[in-house]
This record gives C-alpha cells, structure tokens and sequence, in this order.
C-alpha cells in the first residue's frame, strides 16, 4: 500500500511539473524595438517586434514618410516577417530592395496597396513578403535576396538609437 500511494504521489509530481513547463512561454530574443544603424542620415527607421507575434515598422527620410504592420514568425534561429495590406490607399514597395531598374522604377510608380486608387499623400506602404532576419552578435540583419546583386551594404537594426 505505502508503494502504490508513493508511486501515486512521483506521478503526480512529474504530471504537475511537466504542466508548470508547458504553461511557461518562450519569449523569442526578437522581441523588441530594433532602430536601423546603417542606412545614412536623414533616414531613420524603427521596427518593432511585439510578443503577440505582430510588428510595427515606421521611419522616415528628408520628406519622405513610410510605414507597414503584420506578423512574424521564428523559424530556427531566423525571424521572417510578412505584412498585412492596409485598407487605406498607399504606393506599396518592396522592403529590402536598395537597387531598381529603369523598368522596375516605372512600375513602383503606379503599383498601390488598392487598384487603381489615389494616394491622399506621399506616405508609402513597406511591404514585408517573407522578408527573414537573423542575429549576428546583437544585431539584426535583413538576410539578403540572392538575387541582390547591386550592393554589399546590409540592412541592420539594433536594440538603441544611432547616434545622429
């Protein structure tokens, strides 16, 4: 009797134990603000990684107002993000692409997150498509596109301001 209730009594323990873990959350180290550090001045740029899996990216640069929201996933050891289209009227770029032919800067022209609407000002849409990030040391870097040939300059966010 004494060796079934203290098999009974390990069980238990073991059982509640294993319970107190799997209601522990993992908090992902992307899980923060990050501010560009590379790209020169005037330009600056926040992303935001928030625990409810979304992200908020705003910045700016002279003039020149940008911003996207969506939601992110952690994939081994990389963050990829991907944005939600707003229902609002904006022209729409691709995040990352540093480099553009003649062609393809005539389509950015006229490629808007609404068919054919009317942007009521020169805020632009960045868009996140499976746009994936990994740490080196404590930065985040934009992992680049194969295809990115143009420049050897990388896409950088860290945990505080640069310093302008």
């Amino acid at each position: 009797m004494e060796a079934t209730r203290f098999i009974f009594c390990l069980l238990l323990s073991i059982f509640l134990l294993s319970c107190k873990k799997e209601n522990e959350k993992y908090e992902s180290v992307f899980v923060k603000t990050w501010y560009d550090t590379e790209m020169d001045i005037p330009y600056m740029a926040k992303l935001e990684i928030n625990k409810d899996h979304t992200f908020e990216f705003i910045g700016g640069a002279c003039t020149a107002r940008f911003h996207s929201n969506g939601n992110w996933i952690e994939k081994n050891d990389t963050l990829i993000l991907n944005s939600v289209l707003p229902k609002e009227c904006f022209q729409i770029h691709e995040f990352g692409k540093i480099c553009y032919s003649k062609e393809e800067i005539e389509k950015i022209r006229f490629t808007k997150t609404i068919a054919d609407c009317e942007p009521k000002n020169d805020d632009s849409f960045e868009n996140f498509k499976d746009k994936k990030f990994y740490l080196r040391n404590d930065s985040l870097i934009l992992k680049k596109n194969k295809n990115d040939t143009c420049t050897e300059k990388e896409i950088v966010f860290f945990k505080y301001k640069k310093q302008r």
